[in-house]
């Protein structure tokens, strides 16, 4: 087993965060002016706007999840499910150009309550703006998470609640609440950690320093202050509280044993009768189609009305770096993963704590801030080379490391199942290289690696920080000039920039999906 493709992916994981933080440190001496009050404030802040967000993005999800499981057939069902899905994989930045758009001074309600004499749409910028656009991303994704539980649930089950008579209270009690419960928990550790390190959204939104993240804080400080000492700080307190979150989840999605799918004829759910339930699912279902479907159409009416502003050479220099960008990063993170799930598989066969040392290390990728880690790379490399003159090499490898938690765990089960299954076959028909790939890995690994092929450039394409922080103005990407024209007013250009944005990333993942054979979730 050649293990030095793993190795080197490893080297260059942990040398090229280590070098990030090396640069920050030395760049910033000791950090003993650093200001805790302000540290803590900051926060703080993060930790009410994230756990305010991720306990309303729960509630609603749950809600939303059970009206859609108890009412399986309705008009316009296929149409909503769509749109839910396709709520879940927006860049962050077209989220805040629908929020704008619709709820905005200059939006679609802010214009119709100015018609009628009111001042409407300055409290999207604030905490209420943010938490609607987590919302807004979040809540869906909790809601197909949860849909997916009780879809598993097995049709023996409801029979048997239909036979006992279970009230609708006793069935959410005793097969709702569990698989709830069950789910909540991972779920909501990863929509808190994205929202505890939110960005583009509280940039854009924030409205100041009482609404702000770490990673906001870092951004401003090494992109207007130059103070690499607070950055440092800043960073690693975020490391810290980012792995504080990770860590339990972790250990529960190590637990939790992986549910059967379902058997049999499926069964009617005994509470789908209820009169008080019906008028509360349609109220849930009224107010989240509101809440995500109409933005979502505000994106597509209002890009549709100005397509004509994309006939332009800045638009097009953007969509050329954002593939320039997305494509080779999504390659680099699929080839680190693939290295690092092979190393995994070939320790776990000779002691199982290093491999999930190396998985760990794939995964605690998500804790670093990629705006920290773009500043100490600058601080390390300005003194030999102008690290604007390779902007876009440096942005490709910043995105495919916050990329590589994702792309790893699509690939490293296929992998180990390959090796479970048809390792010793393997083994006794002395199948090694390329012959091993070809015959026994790549038939269960080929729709994971397209599909982590997919997330990773749609997660480098919707990227705005790594790419603002490089650019200095020159390195425009379509977040970039979506952003650039959200602060400019120009929000009919900037509905055209978001409409083109949603479409590239929206048919990527709609591949990822049909190659899948399910549905895909965009991390965060």
């Amino acid at each position: 087993m050649n293990r030095l493709p793993g190795l080197l992916s490893l080297a260059l994981l942990v040398g090229i965060v280590a070098l990030g933080f090396y640069g920050l440190l030395s760049a910033g001496g000791s950090g003993a002016a650093i200001d805790w009050g302000y540290v803590w404030r900051l926060v703080r802040s993060a930790l009410v706007q994230a756990g305010l967000s991720t306990a309303i993005s729960l509630v609603l999800g749950a809600a939303l999840a059970l009206a859609l499981a108890r009412r399986s057939r309705f008009r316009g069902r296929a149409l909503l499910l769509a749109g839910f899905n396709a709520a879940t994989v927006l860049p962050a930045i077209v989220t805040v150009f629908a929020i704008v758009a619709l709820f905005g001074r200059s939006g679609w309600i802010g214009d119709a309550t100015r018609a009628v004499g009111l001042d409407y749409g300055s409290w999207v910028y604030g905490l209420d703006g943010v938490l609607l656009a987590h919302i807004l991303l979040n809540a869906p994704l909790a809601a197909r998470v949860f849909l997916a539980g009780l879809g598993a649930v097995s049709a023996e089950e409801w029979r048997l609640a239909a036979q006992l008579g279970m009230p609708p209270g006793a069935v959410f009690r005793f097969i709702d609440w569990p698989v709830i419960r069950r789910e909540a928990a991972g779920v909501a550790a990863l929509m808190f950690l994205a929202c505890f390190s939110s960005f583009a959204i509280v940039l854009a939104l924030g409205g100041g320093p009482g609404v702000s993240t770490l990673e906001v804080a870092i951004y401003e400080a090494v992109r207007f202050e130059a103070d690499f000492s607070r950055a440092a700080v800043l960073a690693l307190v975020q490391v810290g509280a980012c792995a504080a979150i990770l860590l339990p989840a972790l250990v529960l999605f190590g637990r939790r044993s992986p549910e059967a799918p379902p058997g049999g004829i499926a069964a009617p759910r005994p509470d789908t009768g209820s009169r008080r339930l019906r008028a509360f699912d349609r109220g849930v279902l009224l107010l989240m189609a509101f809440l995500v479907l109409v933005p979502m159409a505000t994106i597509a009416i209002g890009g549709a009305a100005s397509l004509g502003s994309l006939v332009d050479t800045t638009v097009l220099e953007a969509v050329l770096t954002s593939l320039a960008i997305g494509l080779p990063a999504g390659l680099l993170s699929v080839l680190l993963a693939l290295g690092l799930a092979t190393l995994a598989r070939d320790l776990r066969l000779l002691r199982r704590s290093l491999a999930d040392l190396t998985g760990a290390a794939a995964t605690l990728v998500v804790v670093v801030s990629p705006i920290a880690l773009s500043a100490g790379l600058f601080v390390v490399l300005r003194q030999r080379v102008n690290p604007f003159a390779i902007g876009i090499p440096l942005v490709v490898l910043v995105n495919a490391l916050m990329a590589l938690p994702f792309t790893y765990r699509q690939v490293e089960p296929p992998l180990l199942l390959a090796a479970e299954r048809f390792g010793r076959l393997g083994d006794s028909l002395g199948l090694r290289g390329v012959a091993r790939l070809r015959l026994v890995e790549w038939p269960l690994l080929r729709a994971p690696l397209l599909v982590a092929l997919a997330m990773a450039i749609a997660l480098s394409l919707g990227d705005l920080g790594v790419a603002s922080f490089f650019g200095r103005g020159e390195l425009v990407t379509l977040p970039v000039l979506l952003y650039e024209r959200l602060g400019s007013y120009r929000v009919a250009e900037a509905g055209s920039v978001a409409l083109l944005l949603t479409l590239l990333v929206g048919g990527l993942f709609l591949l990822a999906q049909r190659v899948s054979g399910g549905f895909v979730a965009r991390p965060r």
